[in-house]
């Protein structure tokens, strides 16, 4: 081609050799003439795993550490110090020490102990004579005992294990949840529920895909319990315990904890759809599937960041109203701390126990005077906003976010009423003007709340919402 002998598109159709690759070939050998086809390439130095580098990495590897350990001493990646000493660009030094046994078993020999196990009681059940003990009723429980081990699956686990006990999953269990004499306790059982909820594992069948003596190291035991034994170790807990007892006292806990979190209560339903058949649940209809499907209803308490207090779960129920009348108010005022007393109710007549923030299904005069014959303010949607305030009402104001910080709204405030005759009831309107044009209502009972507050805790309902789409699933 460069003596003009021969043209491109013929050798492109007897060599069937691409044109763009020839007319790559033909500049090289232009710029670099024809010997620079046959030149050797250079190695190019390495970056990363450098002689120093190397040489660190050798040390530690002599000194009987891992090659994760030495990955993450020396700053380096795992693969990359594999790839290297695959290569043999780490020397390898004599080992000036040989680790013992007691600085923990290996993956791959526990793996090899657990196989080995199957033969006699099962898959990782190394604790044969506990099991046994426990079997014929002479121990209560397995003991926990945690053994040193290197690159335990999930055992970063353990580092929420403060969390789980701040919140109260400790708490309790001789008083509501037991179980019968046997291998695995009760604390070892909501341990695994607690582990798994960290660990994104939605349902018990999910265990199938862990290694069972992998997660049983994490919670002290050779082996966490089967899909089958822990649903019915789940079951008796239900049965001869007290769960909900045990909601009402965390509940209980967590708003004293918070009091002022504690004053301002979300209330709204979750359907959580059936897809068994094991029990003919009615049907409802569903409004992120667009269709009328088997399930129960959730009925979830919320604070207004959307941490959940307590649920009320039904199978069969006539809407929100019903239950926040039947189940839910009932409970909490049992148990909303800080109330106050009904001599200082009488007194001051537009004093309000708490405070209820639902959506527009509770808008309604029958349930907003209910409530407040009990003293229990509610903010809400109003329904069937037709009527435009003019723009002149509304005022440019500073609103508070609950989650920290604030942002500027454009609010009104007039006073009105719900209903007629006898059964009215007096209420706060607020409305808050967008940039569109469009105006949101929003009413209350509570007649000393400010407009910012209520603006505030109204929109802050979206935090329960972003718990029913994210939070439940993870």
């Amino acid at each position: 081609m460069e003596n003009g002998y021969v043209k491109a598109c013929e050798l492109e159709r007897g060599l069937g050799i691409p044109h763009r690759t020839l007319m790559n070939w033909l500049g090289h050998c232009r710029t670099s003439g024809p010997g620079s086809f046959y030149r050797q390439a250079t190695l190019a130095k390495p970056r990363i795993m450098t002689a120093d580098k190397g040489a660190e990495c050798a040390r530690l590897l002599a000194e009987g550490k891992r090659p994760s350990q030495v990955a993450r001493l020396t700053g380096v990646k795992e693969s990359t110090l594999r790839k290297a000493i695959a290569r043999q660009a780490v020397p390898k030094l004599p080992a000036s020490e040989t680790p013992s046994s007691s600085e923990g078993s290996s993956k791959s020999e526990r793996s090899r102990e657990d196989a080995a196990a199957a033969d006699g009681m099962g898959t990782a059940c190394t604790r044969a004579d506990e099991r046994i003990k426990a079997a014929i009723g002479v121990a209560t429980s397995a003991t926990t005992r945690f053994e040193a081990g290197h690159d335990v699956a999930m055992a970063g686990l353990l580092a929420g294990l403060p969390a789980l006990c701040a919140n109260g999953l400790l708490s309790g269990l001789d008083r509501y949840l037991k179980l019968p004499k046997g291998f695995y306790s009760a604390l070892h059982i909501v341990l695994v529920l607690g582990f798994m909820a960290l660990a994104r594992i939605r349902r018990p069948e999910g265990l199938r895909q862990v290694p069972p003596g992998e997660f049983g190291k994490v919670i002290g035991l050779d082996r966490v319990p089967e899909v089958r034994t822990l649903r019915e170790k789940v079951h008796q807990m239900a049965k001869t315990g007290d769960p909900s007892g045990w909601m009402k006292e965390l509940a209980r806990n967590w708003m004293e904890d918070d009091p002022e979190a504690a004053g301002y209560l979300y209330a709204d339903a979750h359907i959580r759809v059936y897809h068994g058949d094991q029990a003919k649940l009615p049907r409802r209809y569903v409004s992120c599937e667009r269709l009328c499907l088997r399930g129960t209803s959730d009925y979830w308490i919320n604070d207004r960041l959307g941490r959940p207090f307590f649920v009320v779960s039904k199978a069969v129920t006539s809407g929100l109203a019903d239950t926040l009348l039947q189940d839910i108010v009932p409970e909490l005022l049992a148990l909303v701390p800080g109330q106050p007393s009904e001599a200082e109710l009488a007194a001051d007549p537009n004093r309000h126990r708490f405070v209820m923030v639902f959506d527009r299904e509770g808008a309604t005069q029958s349930l907003l005077s209910q409530l407040w014959r009990q003293r229990i303010a509610a903010i809400t949607y109003r329904k069937s906003v037709k009527d435009l305030w003019s723009e002149s009402d509304f005022q440019e104001q500073e609103v508070p976010v609950v989650t920290g910080g604030s942002t500027r709204m454009r609010l009104a405030r007039r006073e009105t009423e719900l209903g007629t005759g006898e059964d009215r009831v007096p209420v706060i309107e607020v409305r808050r003007l967008t940039s569109s044009g469009h105006q949101t209502a929003i009413i209350t009972t509570g007649r000393t709340l400010g407009s910012l507050t209520v603006a505030s805790h109204m929109f802050a309902r979206w935090c329960q919402e972003n718990y029913f789409a994210y939070m439940m699933q993870h």
